[in-house]
């Protein structure tokens, strides 16, 4: 057991090391040539593009929530032939208001910028 245990953190770590070293080095390139082009060096300076994501997983998470509660909600409810169906069913119909919501605050947010 402690063969396989030790061939699988191994083989893990070597993927990993694997697919960063790949990432890194292709990074590399691809910035060498943009400069050698002629483009400034604070062109690689990204400004705050994480902030959209975060935005929507947040309203994602807050949308799954509320299907969960909704869906536990009507579960109890006593609906024949639907009761097992009410919590998937809920949490894809809030998670999808979630998405909408989050695109039309995107798209407000980029209209101000």
């Amino acid at each position: 057991m402690e063969i396989t245990s030790a061939a699988l953190f191994i083989s893990i770590s070597l993927v990993v090391f694997g697919i960063s070293y790949y990432y890194f080095t292709t990074r590399y390139k691809e910035r060498m040539a943009i400069l050698e082009k002629g483009l400034p060096s604070d062109f690689f300076k990204s400004g705050n593009h994480y902030l959209p994501l975060i935005l929507t997983l947040g309203i994602m998470s807050i949308g799954i929530s509320l299907g969960i509660l909704v869906g536990t909600f009507l579960s109890a409810i006593k609906i024949e032939g639907a009761k097992y169906l009410m919590l998937p069913f809920s949490i894809f119909l809030f998670l999808g208001i979630s998405l909408v919501v989050s695109y039309f605050i995107l798209k407000a947010i980029q209209k101000k910028h």
